[in-house]
């Protein structure tokens, strides 16, 4: 049985890099797509017979940059996102992960650096389909079934990005349990992103939010200072929506 090759599609500008980084994740053993342009990225994400499996996005392009780019993806389906970026400042990468971005490579990168980065997330995504096979998480009005990559409340389907599908899968498995900075962010982002609590806090301001747009109160989800995250455990209340 030949074995499926990860697609990936490469969006920059610079003809170089984009080249430089084609020709590396082909050797890689991964297959390639590519667009110069924002624009042209949503018509080749748009026209290709199979979605890719994660897209690498320059932010700094003309016409559409990369953090639109992002978000008109995200209307289209939460596939994972890379930024790469000249823009190493705090607030340009909090922007690009408030927009669903799974990872951040600052230019000049290297090519060992970027492999690695696309390698953890892949294995994120593949990972959490096959444990999840046949779980499926209730508390109170919300099921997560991880096998469909679902979420309904109140039996109305609830998109979320990646990341905030993941952070939720484990806050619902166990709710009334704390958990802490360390693991969310060792399970979630991988082990090199122990310490960026800034990901956790964005990550959790955008689910708070599609959650109370759903219908549900706020205060579901506490943070504990300095040690994490913990979900209210609603299935002994009566939560109505």
């Amino acid at each position: 049985m030949t074995e499926v090759r990860p697609l990936i599609l490469v969006v920059d500008d610079e003809s170089m890099i984009r080249r430089l980084v084609l020709a590396n994740l082909e050797r890689a053993g991964y297959d390639v797509m590519s667009a110069a342009d924002g624009i042209r990225a949503l018509e080749v994400y748009a026209k290709a017979p199979v979605k890719p499996n994660l897209v690498i996005l320059d932010v700094m392009m003309p016409e559409m940059d990369g953090f639109e780019c992002a978000r008109r993806l995200r209307e289209k389906k939460d596939v994972p996102v890379i930024f790469m970026t000249a823009k190493t400042d705090s607030a340009s990468k909090l922007r690009g992960f408030d927009l669903g971005a799974d990872d951040y490579v600052c230019k000049p990168f290297s090519m060992e650096e970027l492999l690695a980065r696309i390698r953890a997330i892949l294995h994120r995504s593949s990972k959490a389909r096959v444990e999840t096979n046949y779980h499926k998480y209730e508390n109170g009005p919300i099921t997560l079934c991880v096998e469909k990559r679902q979420v309904l409340i109140a039996g109305r389907e609830v998109h979320f990005a990646d990341t905030e599908f993941q952070l939720l899968a484990i806050l619902l498995k166990d709710p009334g349990v704390i958990h802490t900075h360390v693991e969310l962010l060792r399970k979630v982002w991988g082990p090199e992103s122990i310490g960026e609590v800034q990901y956790l806090r964005v990550a959790f301001a955008r689910l708070r939010r599609k959650l109370e747009e759903a219908g549900l109160e706020g205060g579901l989800i506490s943070a504990y200072s300095g040690v994490g995250y913990v979900f209210r455990d609603l299935r002994d209340e009566n939560v109505d929506l």
